[in-house]
């Protein structure tokens, strides 16, 4: 029996005597390293970000027109749902040069209504003001006459010339700033009171215009733009209009793809780069955008240089 106790213990030294070179005590271990990128700064660093963000708006943009342009569409095929079918529409010079004087004589009506209603809220507005002008009148009047007075009856040197003649451009300045200030109120009075009448003469062109373009596409087409019966039949021009979403939705898929491309390259420039950073560095987790504090190195700099010679 104690000779097989003696053979087990040298078998188990042995063991471990082989990797004990090996093994480290607990206690000699590395610490775990964690390090830290802010993702979103290095996206923004990237040379080619303002070019992927400038896709990114254009492409809200297209998606925020298509969606814009199938709900008025569904509601009323107007005019600009007809553009991109109706070929005439727009290149008739003659169309557009009546079409251009009809509206350019109802904006000169609605302009004289305005400006009558201006003239009568004028008297009005300069009353509220008077009191006002004939103070700033009353103040720079003496001062102004006695430096008038100076420079054309007594005899002085030229360096004295020079301060009265300066004196009086002060004082005149500060004169015509007065003076714009009440005309500036004056002004702000008006338009307050004038505010409803802009608003229902811009109401009526805009009504004046689409009627316009109702009789142009009328005219053209033989098509009334009115809504979708209650029995569910699609209005004239349905199909153009499904027409006319489906290149837009073509033309946003063109977009979504070259936005995702430069995204994508924006990304894999990073992480190529994060990968090179951490080939020497050698870390156990690298977190991005972290949103609680830890005990990490950040690595963004480091990594941004090296998305720089990447890129360049």
């Amino acid at each position: 029996m104690g000779r097989w106790l003696c053979l087990l213990a040298a078998g188990i030294f042995l063991v471990t005597g082989c990797g004990f070179s090996q093994w480290k005590w607990p206690g000699k271990q590395e610490k775990p390293r964690f390090a830290v990128v802010d993702w979103d700064s290095l996206e923004q660093r990237h040379p080619k970000y303002k070019k992927w963000k400038h896709r990114q708006e254009t492409l809200d943009t297209a998606r925020w027109l298509r969606n814009r342009q199938l709900e008025n569409g569904r509601k009323q095929l107007d005019i600009l749902n007809k553009f991109s079918s109706l070929k005439n529409i727009g290149q008739d010079k003659f169309q557009k040069a009546r079409w251009a004087a009809r509206m350019a004589e109802k904006r000169t009506q609605e302009n004289n209504l305005l400006k009558k209603k201006r003239e009568a809220l004028d008297a009005q507005a300069e009353a509220r003001v008077k009191q006002q002008r004939d103070q700033v009148e009353e103040q720079y009047k003496i001062p102004l006459f006695n430096l008038r007075l100076k420079l054309s009856t007594i005899k002085m040197t030229d360096k004295a010339q020079k301060a009265l003649l300066a004196e009086q451009a002060e004082l005149l300045e500060k004169r015509r700033q007065a003076r714009a200030a009440i005309d500036a109120q004056k002004e702000q009075w008006l338009q307050q009171q004038l505010a409803p009448d802009i608003a229902a003469s811009q109401a009526r062109l805009d009504a004046y215009a689409k009627q316009l373009a109702w009789e142009t596409v009328k005219q053209k087409t033989g098509l009334s733009l009115m809504d979708t019966g209650e029995d569910g039949v699609s209005q004239p021009g349905k199909p153009e209009l499904d027409k006319l979403i489906a290149s837009m939705d073509k033309q946003i898929e063109s977009q979504e793809s070259e936005e995702k491309r430069l995204k994508q390259e924006i990304d894999s420039d990073i992480l190529s780069a994060l990968k090179k950073v951490n080939l020497t560095r050698k870390y156990m987790l690298i977190f991005r955008n972290p949103k609680a504090n830890i005990s990490a190195d950040d690595i963004t700099e480091e990594v941004n240089a090296e998305v720089q010679k990447i890129v360049y």
